[in-house]
């Protein structure tokens, strides 16, 4: 049964959870967490490399101004590089750094032994439910994303 204060706390543990967890793994991974704004750049980079800025901002329904100084704070930071673009060289896109794929490597093992070390006291039945739920929640993220003002992440090939 789906009411509006099912429907706030579903929304408010989800939130939580997901703060909790992008928070955590930089920490425990001994890697300098990144602002929002930034860390969805570069994931956004890390899921299409070789993007342009104006792919990067309607995947993450940012302005292009906006992204271009994430853009410019990552590639300060070691983490994205800016190439142009073989066959249009007005086009510039970005990629992920060696470093960044290390860190985010680093990132998600650290997530992972804390998520894993988080279900362990938990019952079996409350653990099946967990996992039973990754489709509801990977079908909920793409509906959310549908909501988005620039609509859902664009999906890109390389």
């Amino acid at each position: 049964m789906m009411d509006d204060t099912s429907v706030r706390e579903l929304a408010a543990v989800l939130h939580g959870l997901a703060w909790r967890i992008a928070r955590l793994g930089p920490a425990k991974a001994g890697v300098e967490p990144l602002p929002s704004s930034e860390l969805a750049v570069l994931r956004a980079i890390m899921d299409a490399p070789g993007c342009c800025v104006s792919d990067v901002a309607a995947s993450v329904s940012m302005q292009s101004s906006n992204v271009s100084a994430a853009v410019r704070a990552l590639v300060e930071r070691g983490l994205v590089d800016k190439h142009q673009h073989e066959q249009d060289r007005r086009i510039t896109v970005l990629r992920p750094t060696p470093r960044a794929l290390a860190e985010r490597e680093a990132i998600e093992e650290a997530v992972l032994g804390t998520v894993s070390a988080a279900l362990a006291p938990l019952s079996p039945e409350s653990v099946a439910a967990l996992m039973n739920a990754i489709p509801a929640m990977r079908e909920l993220t793409d509906q959310v994303a549908a909501f988005w003002p620039g609509g859902p992440p664009a999906r890109h090939s390389a």
